[in-house]
């Protein structure tokens, strides 16, 4: 059967948090009040249990200065900008539960195709393992902890690359996969670099491969222009996500201590792995959060397949997309669809 409504979550990309908004309305909304509340408070308390060289580095006292600041940077810091998103994508993900009667219903009888990319696997797999505003708000607090977990994690596997952090650390190239993955398994081996240490592929799409690794081996592979004159555009991002060749990262540690997320399961939703657009299988909410993350730090997404099987869940009707900040993602998704098979619903 045809699931022609998709709940669509942004990744790094993404830039309109509009977190005022929220702010706004949590002064009618005593879940959303209770939510940023319990994710500033979770925040702090996951910085506060960290081993960090320059704590003062990620303090803030607001979501509204953090959005302030992250928006400022040109590349900004890669743990404060995951924090930013998941906590931005709960926000809105709560304020269109609670506003939007249809997508309310959708949501609470698993009738979404849930779809996230990247860093939005994290947010998402809540919204998957959960049927009621009220065990979404209560859980979310943990959801926004691993996030800084998370953060911290692959901002440390980038720091021991020793380069420059201020530039960006991810290029998107308009050529197939295959041959991005040909010039910098060429260029890794001319360099005398084992894959784990050089240029890889990370992100593809029907029309650019995303390379990512230091900005010294970037300047000088397309200082060469091995992919002629094929579009190039370095991301906002200074980090080392979806680091296939890199060893498995921890990721019981970077959950820690989630109780609420353990009482809860994946049963009929429909969430699609970022990696290859295989639906998750049932499984607990913990289970599952370790497969977000590992799809976020340690594999590589492939929203070619992921767009292929969103065309499978909606069949031949117009897919109806409620994105979940992302709005750069839905416009990529509907290109894709084609402009007639697919439109934003609005709230």
């Amino acid at each position: 059967m045809s699931v022609p409504d998709i709940l669509l979550f942004g990744d790094q990309t993404e830039t309109d948090f509009k977190v005022e908004e929220l702010f706004n309305y949590a002064q009618e909304s005593t879940r959303l009040q209770s939510f940023i509340e319990g994710a500033l408070k979770s925040v702090h308390q996951a910085f506060s249990e960290a081993d960090l060289p320059n704590r003062q580095k990620y303090a803030f006292d607001s979501f509204l200065s953090l959005e302030e600041r992250i928006l400022a940077e040109k590349v900004p810091d890669v743990v404060l900008r995951t924090v930013l998103l998941c906590f931005a994508q709960l926000g809105h993900l709560i304020l269109r539960l609670e506003t939007d009667v249809q997508a309310h219903e959708l949501w609470k009888s698993q009738k979404f195709t849930i779809v996230a990319s990247c860093a939005g696997q994290i947010p998402a797999t809540l919204a998957a393992i959960t049927e009621s505003l009220d065990d979404l708000v209560d859980a979310a607090p943990e959801i926004v902890a691993t996030a800084v977990r998370a953060g911290l994690d692959v901002d440390q596997r980038t720091n021991d690359f020793n380069d420059d952090r201020s530039k960006s650390w991810a290029t998107a190239v308009g050529v197939p996969l295959a041959e991005a993955q040909q010039v910098t398994a060429t260029f890794n081996k001319n360099k005398g670099l084992i894959p784990s240490k050089g240029l890889y592929c990370g992100v593809t799409s029907a029309w650019a491969t995303t390379i990512i690794g230091p900005p010294r081996l970037q300047e000088e592979l397309f200082a060469s222009k091995p992919f002629g004159e094929a579009r190039v555009t370095p991301l906002p991002i200074n980090a080392t996500f979806h680091a296939l060749n890199a060893d498995r990262p921890d990721v019981e540690s970077i959950i820690g201590s989630v109780p609420k997320i353990e009482k809860l399961k994946l049963e009929n939703a429909c969430f699609l792995s970022c990696e290859d657009g295989a639906i998750f299988p049932p499984q607990n909410g913990k289970e599952l959060l370790s497969q977000a993350l590992l799809n976020i730090l340690n594999r590589i997404t492939d929203n070619e397949k992921v767009f292929a099987q969103v065309r499978v869940q909606t069949g031949d009707k117009e897919a109806s997309i409620v994105p979940v900040v992302a709005d750069k993602v839905a416009a990529r998704l509907i290109k894709v669809l084609g402009e007639d098979k697919a439109h934003v619903k609005t709230n």
